[in-house]
């Protein structure tokens, strides 16, 4: 009988817990109601259940010896050396011929947020400004959702697209990381409309 009521009660758990995955929770309630908001200043001033949650910095993006970002390199991996031009990065060789182009979403991705955070992407372009490719930055996004993007071929939807085709694209959310997807989406939106 122990058992029996413990499987139950470990099946309802789960359920839950499947029901509340990519559900961020938003409190309604407000102080001064007889009940915790856990939004009001006394309740992050405390280390107890009511305590805010710190919000933990992006991952510093890492640099190779020729000051080039690691991600970008995903792309271009015989890049030398970069040259900014506003938010448009064009990426050169060892002779200092142009190989492409890429766009930085931060910081105009700054505030779409995904399940847990940032979702910030690099979008790379060709001298014809088609996109060759769009990669996930360092983020806080929780792992299993930012993989399921990864894995169902998300960044792969703007591949082949001016900037301008892709600005139109509307791309359908990734099932199981709808609010990571979606973000993802957002978050090349910005970068293009940076341009």
């Amino acid at each position: 009988m122990m058992k029996k009521s413990f499987l139950i009660a470990l099946v309802a758990l789960m359920a839950a817990g499947s029901v509340a995955a990519q559900q961020p929770v938003q409190p309604t309630l407000k102080h001064g109601s007889g009940q915790h908001c856990g939004n009001c200043k006394h309740h992050g001033q405390h280390g107890g259940p009511h305590a805010k949650k710190q919000v933990a910095a992006l991952p510093e993006m890492q640099y190779n010896e020729d000051g080039i970002e690691v991600t970008l390199l995903k792309a271009y991996p015989k890049a030398k050396s970069i040259k900014k031009d506003g938010n448009l990065v064009g990426v050169y060789d060892a002779k200092g011929k142009l190989m492409g182009f890429a766009v930085y979403s931060k910081p105009a991705s700054d505030d779409i947020k995904g399940f847990n955070g940032e979702t910030p992407v690099l979008v790379t372009l060709n001298k014809k400004m088609v996109i060759t490719g769009v990669y996930a930055l360092p983020n806080m996004e929780t792992p299993r959702f930012a993989q399921r993007v990864e894995e169902a071929g998300f960044y792969d939807s703007w591949n082949g697209m001016t900037f301008k085709e892709a600005l139109k694209k509307e791309v359908d959310a990734v099932s199981g990381a709808t609010f990571t997807s979606t973000a993802v989406a957002k978050s090349v939106r910005a970068a293009l409309q940076s341009l």
